[in-house]
This record gives structure tokens, C-alpha cells and sequence, in this order.
């Protein structure tokens, strides 16, 4: 909602300066002359209001059906004629009316002389023209880079919307697997723990597969799903790592993108696990009024990774998505040191 309110007074403000322009070009000797009384004025101020009128036409028909579509002739052919209809019909209107904008000095320069000036070679009504043809060619180039633009983000959010959508279907088999081995030994040896083991592993699925295909999720409901993951994890490692988990703050009535949070979280599960050495993993959220703060740091130890286990969605993907879905609202800093891998992740809510 936010950026669709920009996106308009963007469009508003942008109208407002092409608008302007007529009477930025007006002679200052002409002002007190009354503006719209003035035939030159009118004509440069309707051509302005073409420009506008093109301008859309271009955005929201001409580029996405002809020029992306790779119709280019079709497309240059339209955008040519387009020009030198409107040009016809200012000639046409506005011709007889007495100079342009550009044209207007002061009285006692309006003796006319058979004679151009040497230092300005070209009549008016050529530089006018070129002028029109300059900001033409400029509303053309801006109305394609903004389509291109916007053609460029809605294919990445496809396809990270795609990758969220694998994301959200694996919950990562390793893990779900792991953990149903660690249940099980739980239900052999008849422990208290596993009915709480089996709680938490459903609530985990049942988050994946009915919230988290929203663009935003409750961020207690996110940061409850964390909760369970590492205890689920701690329930499997036992007592071969250290894990330290603190969370801190007030989180309903807050929002967030679903599982943007998890990678860094499962990376350090995945890389700072060994269970023949001494090894950590510290994580820390803390969420106030606007913000959430990630700071995770895990020991990194010598472990040996199939392929398999290098490929899928990680920190890439996950810095990707902060960077499409928190534009200028998030800071994200990793440390690859030589003895401890460590994130951390300020996000405006």
C-alpha cells in the first residue's frame, strides 16, 4: 500500500514538472502579458499535455504489447507517426497565432530583419522543432526503462516466489527426518518429551502449509516456529553442542515476510554441528517498537559436505529475498572468520 501511494505522487509530481515546463520557457518580458491569453503559450502547454498523454500510452500499451512482445517495427513505426501527428495538429492550430514561447523578447527586439543571426544560424521554428523531438525521444526512452524497470522486478519476485515456494515445501528432509529418528528413540525409551516433540514438529507443518504462502505473516506465529525448530534441534543434538536461545520483546500485532529469518538459523545447525569436537551456536532476537534484531553466532567446525548438501536455498537466498522484500529497511552484516561464522540482521518491521 505504501509503495503504491509513492509510485502515484511520483506520477503526480512528474505531470507537475512536464506542466511546468511552458511556463519555464516563457520570456520573463511576457509573464504580465496573462499566460493562457497567449496563443504560443496554449500551443506549448497542449503539446505538454500530448507528451503526458504519450507518455501513458507508451507505459501502459504500446511498450508491454509491442516493444517487449518484440514487435520493434510495428512499435517504431506507431511512436513516429504519433510524433508527427502532434506536430501537424500544433502547426495547424497554433501557427498563426505569432511566435512560440521561445520566441517572445522585448518590444524593441521585435524589428524583424531578413537576416538570421550568425550566431544562431537555425530559424525558431527549427529549434522548436528539434526541442519538441528532444523531449519526445526522452519520454519514449524513460516510459521503456521504467517498463523494462518493472518487467526486471516482477520477474525476480516471481522467482523468488518460486524458491519460497520450494522453501516451503522441504521444511528440509534432513531435519524432518533427523527429528522423526529422535522421536522415535523418544517414544522407545517412553520419555515425557515426546509428546511435546510431536507438538511442536505439527505446529512447525502446520505453519509451513496454511500461513506461510502469505506475503506476511504474524511475527509471533514466525518467531514461534523458530522456537520450535531449535528445540527440536536441541532434542536431536543432545548434549554435543552448546546452544544458547534468547528472545526478547514484544512481538503481536507485528508483521513480517514468512520464513526469511530460518536460513541464517539453519545454517548454523547445518555448519556449526560436530559432534566429535566442542562446539556452539548462540542466537539472539530481540524485537522493540519498529525493529527486530538477529545477531547468530556458531563456532565452525571441521565437518565434510556432500554435494547434495551444499545445493538448495540458504544465505543467498534468503539475503535476496531481504533485498526485494525490505528494500532500504534492512541491514545485514556476515562475519566469515576463521574460527566463527556469526550474522547480523536489523530489520524495520
Amino acid at each position: 500500500m505504501e509503495n503504491r501511494i509513492v509510485r502515484v505522487a511520483l506520477h503526480i509530481l512528474g505531470c507537475i514538472v512536464v506542466l511546468s515546463v511552458p511556463i519555464l520557457s516563457m520570456d520573463p518580458h511576457t509573464l504580465d502579458k496573462g499566460l493562457f491569453v497567449l496563443g504560443p503559450f496554449q500551443g506549448d502547454l497542449l503539446f505538454h499535455i500530448l507528451l503526458i498523454a504519450f507518455f501513458y500510452a507508451l507505459h501502459f500499451l504500446l511498450v508491454p504489447k509491442l516493444f517487449l512482445t518484440k514487435k520493434y517495427f510495428s512499435f517504431l513505426a506507431i511512436v513516429v507517426f504519433f510524433f508527427f501527428l502532434i506536430e501537424l495538429f500544433f502547426r495547424l492550430f497554433f501557427s498563426h497565432q505569432g511566435p512560440t514561447p521561445n520566441e517572445f523578447v522585448p518590444a524593441i527586439d521585435q524589428i524583424p530583419t531578413p537576416n538570421f543571426d550568425l550566431h544562431n544560424p537555425k530559424p525558431p521554428r527549427f529549434r522548436n522543432f528539434i526541442i519538441n523531438l528532444i523531449e519526445y525521444i526522452a519520454v519514449i526512452i524513460f516510459s521503456l526503462l521504467l517498463k523494462i524497470n518493472e518487467k526486471w522486478k516482477k520477474a525476480e519476485k516471481e522467482k523468488l516466489s518460486v524458491e519460497l515456494s520450494y522453501l516451503k515445501a522441504q521444511i528440509n528432509p534432513h531435519f524432518l527426518f533427523n527429528t522423526l529418528n529422535s522421536i522415535y528413540s523418544l517414544a522407545i525409551t517412553k520419555s515425557d518429551g515426546t509428546a511435546d516433540a510431536v507438538v511442536k514438529l505439527s505446529e512447525m507443518m502446520r505453519y509451513v502449509t496454511t500461513e506461510a504462502h502469505n506475503e506476511f505473516v504474524d511475527l509471533e506465529k514466525e518467531l514461534n516456529y523458530i522456537k520450535n525448530y531449535i528445540d527440536l534441534q536441541k532434542l536431536r543434538l543432545g548434549n554435543t553442542v552448546e546452544v544458547q536461545f534468547e528472545m526478547k520483546g514484544f512481538s503481536k500485532f507485528k508483521k513480517i515476510t514468512p520464513l526469511v529469518i530460518i536460513p541464517f538459523v539453519e545454517n548454523a545447525f547445518k555448519y556449526g554441528v560436530n559432534p566429535e569436537e566442542d562446539s556452539y551456536i548462540r542466537i539472539f532476537i530481540s524485537v522493540d517498537e519498529k525493529n527486530l534484531d538477529l545477531k547468530i553466532i556458531n563456532k565452525k567446525v571441521d565437518i565434510q559436505y556432500s554435494k547434495e548438501s551444499h545445493s538448495g536455498h540458504g544465505i543467498a537466498n534468503a539475503s535476496r529475498r531481504l533485498e526485494f522484500s525490505y528494500p532500504g529497511k534492512h541491514t545485514l552484516i556476515i562475519k566469515d572468520e576463521k574460527k566463527e561464522y556469526s550474522v547480523s540482521l536489523k530489520l524495520i518491521l
